[in-house]
């Protein structure tokens, strides 16, 4: 058990930032979800799950919808509405609280819900860094054919308030949820997809939210960008691509996803990213030298402040590093080829052989 007060929570969004790999929301909804959580508590209490009952009942916790949005209204109230909606459409006890991924705004997942009733959290995540699709982050679930869930969100204000449950089919579900975030015109809070704990401890990325924590006080600690990358290069094996300034900036919404690309262009020459919510490859030379899930980042040079693709600008002095896949803690989503065969199809880039390893 971790009583998280508002400093480590603060750490814990740092680390969050980086781990989300150019997506998991801003960090400015993360600080906004912080305070929001504060107004409530003085410290939020974390457990490990093996600290649960094998048959207790985890709900996931998420926001959906495009990290350049702007539009966002999503306050206390909301997550209460989601959180009645979904307690009368499921109908059994909630034990903990579960976040979809980690992200500047995802580690955050689920705090306010948890200042608002007691109910604690559990580290535990879906996935251990952001990922751009709902099933990446389902731990499974979209493998089970008699799998019912009950998903419930909340989002919006004035003439794009929206709330909205679905129960039924993980994917068709899913697809009405995310429908939900493109008519409000920004960002949902969303509860779903409760699983027992002894589901959890086996499909889930357990101990991500600690990894965030240990990233967080890291960076806490460091005096420069420098300082952060070469503590990443240590305990991360992190890989500097290129050191140099932001350029060829582009993105468009599609769809409540963020796509785009952009590159960094230093005396090493030029590194080019394509992003959907997320930094999915980066390519050099011509030659590929990374692929999502490896955590593709771009930090600024001075402060080591990751930069996520939705406030990314030209000119912007940044380091762009990768970390591999095999230092971070993946969910189960993250072993399916055919989740990655969608993100191919829709990129047309190849994303499933250069990750032939990960699948099971």
């Amino acid at each position: 058990m971790i009583y998280l007060t508002k400093e480590l929570c603060e750490q814990a969004l740092m680390g969050g930032l980086l781990l989300g790999g150019g997506g998991g929301g801003t960090l400015t909804a993360g600080r906004e979800a912080l305070e929001e959580t504060f107004k409530h508590t003085d410290k939020l209490t974390m457990l490990d799950v093996s600290e649960l009952k094998p048959d207790d009942v985890v709900v996931n916790v998420s926001t959906l919808g495009a990290p350049s949005a702007k539009d966002v209204h999503l306050t206390a109230e909301h997550w209460m509405t989601a959180l009645k909606n979904f307690e009368l459409n499921y109908g059994k006890k909630i034990a903990g609280f579960t976040s979809c991924e980690n992200g500047a705004i995802s580690t955050a997942n689920g705090w306010v819900i948890s200042a608002l009733t007691g109910i604690p959290l559990v580290d535990a995540p879906s996935n251990g860094r952001a990922h751009p699709t709902g099933t990446m982050g389902s731990i499974g679930l979209n493998l089970l054919p008699d799998y019912q869930t009950t998903q419930s969100s909340c989002g919006g204000v004035g003439a794009r308030y929206v709330e909205t449950v679905a129960k039924g089919a993980l994917n068709s579900t899913s697809h009405v949820i995310r429908q939900s975030a493109v008519a409000d015109g920004g960002m949902v809070g969303v509860l779903r997809n409760p699983v027992t704990a002894e589901y959890l401890a086996k499909n889930a990325a357990v101990g991500a939210i600690s990894q965030a924590l240990d990233i967080g006080k890291a960076f806490s600690q460091c005096k420069n960008g420098t300082e952060f990358v070469a503590f990443l290069e240590k305990n991360y094996d992190a890989k500097i691509l290129a050191k140099g300034k932001i350029a060829n900036y582009d993105l468009k919404m599609d769809g409540g996803y963020d796509i785009g690309h952009l590159d960094v262009t230093g005396e090493e020459g030029s590194v080019s990213f394509t992003f959907w919510n997320e930094y999915m490859l980066a390519e050099q030379n011509g030659q590929r030298v990374a692929t999502f899930p490896d955590l593709i980042c771009t930090l600024d040079a001075a402060t080591g402040e990751a930069i996520s693709t939705a406030e990314a600008k030209d000119g912007m002095d940044a380091y762009a590093i990768v970390i591999p896949k095999e230092k971070l803690i993946l969910g189960a989503g993250m072993h399916q080829r055919e989740l990655f065969q969608e993100v191919e199809d829709l990129l047309h880039k190849d994303m499933v052989a250069c990750n032939d390893g990960l699948f099971v």
